[in-house]
């Protein structure tokens, strides 16, 4: 994490790995030009979940639920959310915008019907990779065909998205 003397805001935001078949969906994000999963900002009076499974369907068209983790608590009162695989800290430094950050919670998803994964996103350029890809340090190229590096956290939530979905 930068340390900045200066304040600055801090949003929260929820990213969903969506799972299908052992492949999990990167989608090209044009604004910070690298390859990530469907997420974004918590919306006023959404829950980190509620922001998760509604960024999933903005982003990728695909209505999908989240992938609990073994033995979450059940009650009837009060609501339990899943609690994230990890929540991130981002700086996020985008020109034209101030530097600020993202507290990510991230998910583990599955889309609620079949996938037909050539069918064309909402986002635009997207990408079903699977563990076998995700297992060592890869490139994707970009739109413009530039090769760009998959980040080492989305590579490794990604195998652990992948591993979450099989012991379903």
């Amino acid at each position: 994490m930068t340390f900045r003397a200066e304040p600055f805001e801090r949003h929260f935001t929820s990213t969903a790995f969506v799972v299908s078949e052992r492949r999990t969906l990167l989608l090209w994000h044009r604004k910070l030009s690298m390859w990530l999963p469907p997420g974004g900002h918590c919306e006023p009076n959404e829950d980190p979940v509620e922001a998760a499974v509604r960024e999933a369907l903005e982003e990728s068209g695909l209505a999908v639920e989240i992938i609990p983790p073994p033995n979450l608590l059940t009650v009837a009162r009060p609501k339990i959310l899943p609690p994230p695989e990890v929540v991130g800290v981002f700086d996020i430094n985008i020109a034209g915008e101030p530097f600020h950050q993202h507290i990510d919670f991230v998910y583990f998803t599955r889309p609620a019907v079949s996938v037909d994964f050539e069918q064309p996103m909402p986002e635009g350029v997207h990408r079903w990779v699977t563990g076998h890809e995700l297992g060592a340090s890869f490139s994707l190229p970009g739109p413009d065909g530039t090769l760009v590096s998959i980040a080492e956290d989305v590579r490794l939530l990604g195998l652990r998205a992948i591993a979450a979905a099989e012991r379903e």
